[in-house]
């Protein structure tokens, strides 16, 4: 009994290792197999913040960015590249959301900007 116990949990180690390497073959920080579709880049940022929106097809979306208190700070259309200037932002934890036209949720994130 105390073998077939020992067994169950070396494979569940074992599978669960398995997992965790094949999501970080694929360069996925969420250790999930979505693709992420927006890049913000750098993260901390200090003058400016680049979006990109990786095999768009020249579809365009909305990046919606929250304050810490969870109301729209701002607003841009974008398609492909973007650089959002953050003079208008302070320090502090922004998220953000890249919506597609219809306002569906794409995807969502979050950055940090420190002046």
């Amino acid at each position: 009994m105390i073998k077939r116990f020992t067994f169950l949990v070396i494979a569940v180690f074992c599978f669960a290792l398995t997992a965790k390497s094949q999501a970080q073959m694929h360069d996925n920080p969420f250790g999930d197999s979505t693709a992420r579709v927006v890049k913000v880049f750098p993260n901390p940022a200090s003058y400016q913040i680049n979006i990109q929106v990786q095999d768009n097809n020249g579809r365009q979306y909305e990046f919606v960015v929250y304050n810490f208190m969870g109301k729209p700070f701002d607003l841009v259309k974008i398609s492909g590249r973007y650089v959002l200037n953050l003079d208008k932002y302070t320090n502090g934890i922004y998220i953000y959301q890249l919506r597609d036209l219809q306002g569906n949720v794409v995807e969502s994130g979050k950055f940090n900007v420190a002046k």
